[in-house]
């Protein structure tokens, strides 16, 4: 089971910490890039409405059309400029910190006892070492960005609907907490799955690891049979971890499309009540049903990311419980040598043997 997630999570953002410069650049670029998403619906909806009146009125106002319909496109090209900046900005802080993650467990690798190599298998490590840290790397790559991005959107499109309508934007709210409900149910059964995926794929690279570099003695000694069993038993056991885990986290985001699409479909007919009461525009009425999807893509997304998160975490687990190792005390910190040595060596209560 997960040993303590909180403290792996803590431990995770304290090292990105150290980018404070990096962290406050893609902050701003993504509340920037957000407000500038959002304010475009509104826009578009202000078109609608400005061809609406030229139909019925006395013919379309293109000059205020185009005015509106290009500062739309402007807005919309320049959110993507900065998103795009914003990535390299997030990538470039990740993949610094991982490397220095890398630096950090090689140097503890070296300062560890022999003891501890002796009874953990070095497949094991290796797969700490590349496989925990590089998944690391890309579960946060692919959730720190849409975290952020979709947090902001959240807050933003909330603040536009209740401008527009606080009726309709109360009947979009409802969908958060059962959202909230739903994901923190899904979590704590895939959590678990999640640490079993990275501790039998430790296991099985420990075990094609050791069967590689000892085949000679593995043919030598007729153990064929034996190591082809164990390796059946062990990819089982990592296929079945990692199938419960990728099935249950997955059934989040088919949950959360059909929560969106009833949301869509009760604010579209709440919408059109509201506009043959002429209580909202027809443009209004576009602007909140793009404002709709917008507030349930964000949902959906961080459902998504439930799997990806969790995975990163639990293979953050075990690379910390490595930095976490008791490692050989320094010669320099052993007690003074008393008196002058007598020339004999004794042993006593010495033994030579594996740990059981």
């Amino acid at each position: 089971r997960s040993r303590d997630v909180g403290s792996a999570v803590r431990r995770t953002f304290a090292r990105l910490r150290q980018e404070n410069f990096h962290i406050f650049g893609i902050v701003v670029l993504a509340v920037v890039a957000v407000g500038m998403q959002v304010v475009g619906p509104k826009l578009l909806g202000h078109s609608t409405d400005i061809i609406v009146a030229g139909v019925t009125g006395n013919g379309i106002d293109f000059t205020a059309l185009h005015l509106t319909l290009g500062l739309a496109a402007g807005l919309y090209l320049t959110a993507a400029g900065l998103t795009y900046l914003q990535a390299w900005l997030l990538t470039a802080m990740i993949q610094r910190s991982m490397s220095n993650l890398r630096a950090e467990v090689e140097l503890k690798l070296n300062r560890l006892p022999l003891s501890y190599i002796d009874r953990t298998a070095r497949g094991d490590l290796l797969s700490r070492v590349t496989n925990d840290i590089d998944n690391m790397a890309q579960s946060l790559q692919q959730t720190l960005s849409q975290l952020l991005t979709g947090l902001l959107t959240i807050v933003g499109v909330l603040a536009m609907m209740f401008w527009i309508s606080p009726l309709l934007a109360s009947v979009a709210v409802i969908v958060i907490p059962v959202s909230l409900v739903m994901m923190r149910l899904v979590t704590a059964r895939s959590k678990v799955r999640f640490v079993d995926q990275w501790r039998h794929t430790g296991q099985l690279n420990a075990l094609v690891e050791e069967s590689i570099t000892g085949h000679a003695v593995v043919k030598a000694f007729g153990r064929q049979e034996e190591v082809e069993e164990r390796f059946r038993v062990m990819n089982e056991d990592l296929y079945e971890a990692s199938f419960g885990a990728q099935f249950i986290s997955g059934t989040v985001m088919p949950a959360m499309m059909f929560l969106g699409n009833l949301n869509f479909v009760v604010v579209a007919v709440v919408g059109g009540l509201r506009v043959a009461s002429g209580q909202l525009t027809i443009g209004d009425v576009q602007a909140f049903i793009q404002y709709a999807r917008q507030f349930t893509m964000p949902l959906t997304q961080l459902a998504s990311m439930v799997n990806v998160f969790q995975s990163g975490i639990a293979s953050a687990e075990r690379v910390f419980e490595l930095l976490d190792a008791e490692e050989e005390p320094s010669d320099a910190d052993l007690a003074p040598r008393v008196g002058h040595p007598a020339g004999r060596v004794d042993f006593d209560d010495v033994s030579f043997s594996y740990t059981a």
